[in-house]
């Protein structure tokens, strides 16, 4: 798995942890537009985006983490499999 992916994947579960683009972007303090396209993989994700979404995964709660575990299951291809 290339950094990339790792990073990708990543910013997914932060994404599922925080219930959509716009929690998830409210909590990075960065735009709906700019998750968007990391998720997509158009733009590559900034170090410190990856570091925000590993804080988010791991500050959360379990059941939190369960939540996203259901929630990754219906995403499309494109954005829970990079």
């Amino acid at each position: 798995m290339s950094t990339r992916d790792t990073y990708r994947n990543t910013l997914t579960h932060a994404f599922a942890i925080a219930g959509g683009e716009i929690a998830l972007a409210a909590l990075m303090n960065v735009t709906v537009a700019q998750i968007e396209n990391w998720l997509n993989g158009i733009d590559d994700i900034p170090d410190r985006v990856f570091l925000d979404a590993v804080d988010v995964v791991v500050q959360s709660s379990p059941e939190a983490r369960a939540r996203s575990r259901e929630l990754l299951v219906k995403f499309p291809k494109s954005i829970s499999s990079g």
